[in-house]
């Protein structure tokens, strides 16, 4: 949670004034620990996010909760550390670990569930499992996923599943209808759709587009954006129909934006929203690359030197406590996690703070430690804003 070139287990051991060693068994030997925390941390963050209660995705949309899927990268140096693969991320091989990422969008806010990590052929040999693809396990995730656990009582008809076309698959989508929740994805250029139900007319995404380019006229949209454009000019086309594999109708959007060549497909599997509803709802999903870019830069996502893979997984189960910690820090004049961090870090590093920071790391083996820790830390919040 604090400001530094590397969050390594030697930095960690400086500011916490304790061996570096008791951080290397902390990865190694609790694993358990790091995914059981994450759970009852992002459990408790969505619950008290949806208790004053939920805000529309975007404007016009009928969902207020949306899960985001995404896989990111963690780039070792070698091939010889426990479980490293080569991957194609589409800029070349990478050799390292993949995470596929579950996030929950709830009142704008990122809440990371935890990840699935890739399991190649020969571990799932050594584990005497059988093998699965990225998709198959994705697939029973989904299946068991308690969402209400994390946001608290839902109605299945609120939940979107965004994903990008890495997971336009069949299965996957088939799975999310059964759950009633609705997937907002975008498709492969190579994805089969109709315009009627009649199997016969099959036919490419881009092709069905063309030959229906006179029954759907091309119209603009502007949607909101953080960066420095504002607003974004699009043109859309949207037609109701089928694809592949799936059985209920869908609308199928085709987007180009203005100024660029190059057109986007998109499908949902609720037919009837507004396509400029259905590109500003889908629009959300950035936020989980806005939240692997915090992880990487921010909290040392890619800092761990460790060479077991268990060690591997409880790291990056802490990153995403962390980043779900600090989000929870209320100081007046820091909206950005970078402020927060210069803040925290400046509190840490301040010469009476010493002292503090001891107890309310002490305070853990205390009866009644957490407690303890929240009144601490909430006391060092107030004395910094005074400051």
């Amino acid at each position: 949670m604090l400001e530094s070139p590397k969050h390594t287990q030697t930095s960690a051991s400086t500011h916490g004034d304790r061996n570096q060693s008791q951080y290397s068994r902390l990865l190694s030997g609790h694993e358990d620990l790091a995914k059981s925390s994450l759970t009852a941390l992002g459990q408790k963050t969505g619950r008290s996010l949806a208790k004053p209660g939920r805000q529309a995705l975007a404007a016009g949309a009928p969902w207020t909760i949306a899960i985001i899927i995404d896989a990111t990268l963690h780039p070792r140096s070698s091939l010889h550390v426990h479980k490293a693969q080569r991957f194609n991320h589409g800029q070349g091989f990478v050799i390292g670990h993949q995470w596929t990422n579950i996030v929950v969008n709830i009142n704008e806010r990122i809440i990371p569930l935890p990840p699935i990590p890739f399991w190649s052929k020969n571990e799932c040999k050594r584990r005497g499992v059988p093998y699965e693809t990225e998709h198959d396990r994705l697939k029973v995730y989904l299946e068991q996923l308690n969402l209400a656990a994390v946001v608290g009582s839902c109605e299945a008809h609120e939940v979107v599943v965004l994903t990008d076309s890495g997971y336009d698959n069949k299965s996957l989508q088939n799975v999310i209808i059964s759950r009633g929740w609705d997937f907002l994805t975008t498709l492969k250029i190579s994805r089969a759709a109709s315009s009627s139900n009649q199997s016969i007319e099959y036919r490419r995404i881009d092709d069905l587009f063309w030959a229906t380019r006179k029954q759907s006229p091309w119209k603009t949209i502007r949607v909101e954006t953080d960066g420095r454009k504002k607003r974004r000019k699009f043109r859309v086309r949207e037609l109701q129909g089928y694809i592949r594999g799936i059985t209920c109708k869908v609308a199928l959007v085709c987007s180009e934006k203005s100024g660029k060549t190059g057109k986007r497909f998109y499908a949902c599997s609720r037919p009837g929203i507004d396509a400029g509803v259905l590109i500003r709802a889908y629009s959300k999903r950035w936020q989980v690359e806005l939240f692997h870019r915090a992880t990487k830069n921010q909290f040392g996502l890619l800092d761990a030197g460790v060479e077991d893979f268990d060690a591997l997984t409880a790291h990056i189960h802490w990153v995403y406590c962390a980043y779900l910690l600090l989000h929870e820090f209320e100081v007046p004049d820091a909206e950005s996690l970078t402020e927060k961090q210069r803040r925290l870090t400046h509190l840490v590093n301040k010469g009476p703070w010493e002292d503090r920071l001891s107890k309310i790391i002490a305070a853990k083996t205390q009866c009644g430690g957490r407690k303890r820790q929240e009144i601490l830390l909430r006391m060092a919040l107030q004395h910094a804003v005074a400051l």
